[in-house]
This record gives C-alpha cells, structure tokens and sequence, in this order.
C-alpha cells in the first residue's frame, strides 16, 4: 500500500493532496509494531535515490515499550528538500530536532524502520506547564481515512496523558501474550 501511494505521490505531485488510509487503533498499532519506542530525534539526513528525495532521522531510544532493547533507530520516510527542490508526501512524518515522539516501528529493512501506518505511528510528545504533565498527540494532517471498504470514516488524532498512553501500551502487549 506504502508504494502505491508513494507512487501517487511521484505520478501526480500537484494533484495529491491527501493520503487516504484505513485507519488504525492502538490495539492494531501494537499489535503490528515489531517495536514500539519512546526517543526524540538526533539527526536529519536528506539524500537522493533515483527520481526520488528522502530524508533519514535518527532517533535515540530511551524507552521499549515492545521488542528487544535497542539504542537508536533510523527512520527513512519520502520527501525532503535538497537545494532549491522538494518533494512532499502526505501521510510522512517528520521529526525536529531533539523532538520526542512514541513510535510504532514495522521491521527494519536496509538499515532503517518504516512506522506502522505512516503517521498513525508516530505520536508527539510534549509538556503541559498546566497540568505539569506529559501528553501524547498524533498529528493526522492530510490524511483522509476509509473504511475497508471503501466508505469515509472520521477519524480523531489520539491525545491522552504519556503515562495512561503506556499503561495501554504495556496492557494490549499483556493480552496479546496471554492468548
């Protein structure tokens, strides 16, 4: 699915203006992710392979919440800018520095991790000097979601404490385990 989109992307650049997915909850985001992290970005590397631009952030990882311990990832998405050229892909995510964010990683390939449902899998993190709390936000700009089969479907950003986010996290994993 990520290649028939990215190829969208690539055919019709200015009449692409949002990515259309089935949506998915944190039960099937856990569920699919091969890891699920926490870590704020370190690093962009914007590069050209063919016809395409893209850009590669490395995350430094200071908490698994699901797989093995790992220490930093690379993140690979469509898109970038290199000089005075650009390419933007909706549905891609990007990462500014030392941004912290809870990600949704499928299995690496080439070096690097794609997120399980493009932006659906990666959820910002941030403080609120109110609440004196961290709380996590998905940012689903750009995306128009469907159904299976086919029809439209609403689809709110999660937003909730840092805290309960990984409590859910943790308890989904326990169930799956326990099946």
């Amino acid at each position: 699915m990520r290649k028939f989109f990215l190829a969208l992307a690539i055919m019709f650049p200015g009449f692409l203006l949002a990515t259309v997915m089935v949506p998915l909850n944190i039960n099937q985001l856990t569920e699919q992710a091969e890891k699920i992290v926490i870590g704020h970005c370190t690093d962009k590397r914007v590069y050209e392979r063919g016809n395409m631009i893209w850009t590669e952030y490395t995350i430094k990882v200071y908490e698994v919440l699901k797989g093995g311990e790992i220490k930093e990832i690379k993140i690979r998405q469509p898109g970038g800018e290199i000089g005075d050229r650009g390419v933007k892909v909706s549905g891609a995510v990007s990462f500014g520095k030392l941004e912290e964010s809870v990600l949704f990683l499928d299995k690496e390939k080439d070096g690097a991790y794609d997120l399980i449902g493009w932006a659906q899998g990666k959820f910002h993190v941030y403080w609120d000097d109110k609440t004196r709390t961290k709380y996590i936000l998905q940012n689903l700009d750009g995306i128009s979601f469907v159904q299976k089969d086919g029809k439209p479907v609403a689809v709110e950003p999660i937003k909730m404490e840092l805290e309960q986010f990984k409590a859910l996290i943790k308890a989904i994993n326990a169930q799956k385990k326990g099946k």
